[in-house]
Parts: C-alpha cells; structure tokens; sequence
C-alpha cells in the first residue's frame, strides 16, 4: 500500500468491509438469542443463536484463512477454494485457524477457549452448521423418528447446558434460590394452575414446581450460554484484527485498511460478554 493509493477504490477492500459488517452482525444476532432462548413462545431464539453463530464464526473463521493467505503470498487474494475446501466444518476450520496464530507468532490478549464448556459449544454448532444431522434435524425426524436425538435443541442442554449447571448453579445461592422459589410457587398456585409444557430437552412438565424450576434453571444457561460462545467469539476476532493489522501496516496491503474495527466489539472484558444482552455493542 502506497501514498497516493486509495484502498477503499478497490474491490477487494469492499467485499473484506462487506463480508465483515454481515460476520459482525451475524454474530451479534446469535449472542442475542443465546440470552434470550427459553422453552415456550421463546423457543424460536434457539435456532436463530445456532444459525447465526454458526454462519458467523464459519465466516470470520475463513477470512483469517484469507488474511493469512495475503500475508503470505505478497498480497495475493486466494480464489474462492481456499474457504470453499473447509465447507461447513467449525472444529477444522478453528484449528486451522489455531495453526495460523501459532505460524505468525501471535501474543494475543483474548485466547482461544479450551475449557470443556467451549468445547461442547463447538461440537453442537458443528453438528448444527452439517445440514444432515443439524439445521434439519426437525424435518429429518419427520421421516424417520429415532434421528429426533439430533434435535439442536435438546443437544445444547444436554451437552452444554449439563456443563454449565454443573460449573454455575449446583450447590450455589442460585440454586437454593431457585428451588425455593418453586417450591413456594407451586403451593401457592398449583390448586388451580394447569401446567403442560415441554422444556427444552423434550420432557414434559405437569406441575408449576417442575415449570419454575426449568425457568430458573434456563436463565443461568442463558448468561453463560452466551458467555462462552462469544468467549469463542472474541478469540477469532482477536486473531484476525491481529492478522488485518499485520497485512495493511507491515505487508502494506490496502484491502484489510480498518478491517478490525468492524470487529472490535467483541474484543472486550469477560464483564461485558457476562452481562451485556444485546450485541453488537453500540
């Protein structure tokens, strides 16, 4: 990138620009339903945290392949094989993405997740991103029922969600509170309440105990659902902010000008990813 030459004329620096505005938001909006997801008229939100995490981390994932290409090919754009090759895989394309951060040296301040709970995310939004076993598993069931064990739902809390009551809400305030809580609702409102809903792991409930229960037992899985996925998030944005800065300012290639800024959102304290409930930040 020379004086005098304006990356933003280029074609390259739009679709990065272009491709990263759809990532970001992509991600913002599975972040969002993650923490919002609940059994009942919420329901929905599950699938719209899947697809939109899963679309989102497969893309910001592909364009570190991308980026690290144009380092190392002077510049040079990849065709479109280079991402094409890793199709929907999640678990190939992150450590890929690994062995790049690894390659270039990299010192980055947000590290790439490796407690179990992460690892359980990637396994279900890699299940979710294979359309044979996830996105449409619903319809899968319909025609052959013993395939319903790959409902993305009910593997999200079988898989991830176990892990986090077990870290988060077993033998915690959280949980005394919550089942007293049930406990007093269902006295006061079990004589003329009706109850018959399933939760997110497919069994039904009949009772306003077993309902209050799932709902306390959801909001946890909620904070922390989204927690760790976006702890997974703000590695692959660390890594390829990293990787933009080092294409434009040491190899001088203008298609990755600002490229992290679209990005910076995401490369924030634990505090933020526990607490905010709506992304992208504004």
């Amino acid at each position: 990138m020379t004086s005098g030459n304006n990356p933003l004329s280029t074609p390259e620096w739009h679709a990065i620009s272009r491709e990263l505005k759809l990532v970001r938001h992509l991600l913002g909006a599975g972040a969002t339903s993650l923490g919002q997801a609940s059994y009942g008229d919420k329901l929905g939100e599950y699938y719209v945290a899947f697809f939109g995490m899963t679309v989102g981390l497969e893309r910001l994932a592909k364009l570190v392949l991308v980026a690290d290409y144009a380092i190392s090919n002077g510049g040079t754009m990849p065709d479109e094989q280079l991402v094409r090759k890793y199709g929907h895989n999640l678990a190939k394309l992150f450590n890929a993405a690994a062995d790049i951060e690894t390659k270039h040296g990299l010192k980055l301040e947000f590290e790439r997740p490796t407690d179990p709970i992460s690892a359980k995310i990637v396994d279900v939004l890699d299940v979710f991103a294979d359309a044979t076993r996830g996105r449409y598993a619903n319809f899968a069931t319909l025609g052959d029922p013993n395939l319903s064990t790959e409902e993305p739902i009910a593997r999200w809390w079988g898989d991830v969600a176990t892990l986090i009551l077990e870290s988060h809400y077993e033998g915690t305030p959280s949980q005394a509170r919550t089942e007293a809580n049930a406990e007093e609702m269902h006295g006061i409102m079990s004589a003329f309440t009706v109850v018959l809903h399933v939760n997110e792991p497919g069994e039904i409930m009949e009772d306003v105990r077993a309902a209050s229960l799932s709902a306390g037992q959801t909001t946890i899985v909620q904070e922390y659902g989204r927690f760790y996925a976006l702890s997974i998030v703000r590695w692959l944005s660390a890594l390829f902010s990293e990787l933009s800065q080092q294409a434009c300012y040491k190899h001088q290639i203008g298609a990755f000008l600002g490229a992290e800024e679209h990005l910076q959102t995401y490369t924030v304290s634990d505090e933020f990813l526990k607490n905010r409930g709506v992304w992208p930040l504004t």
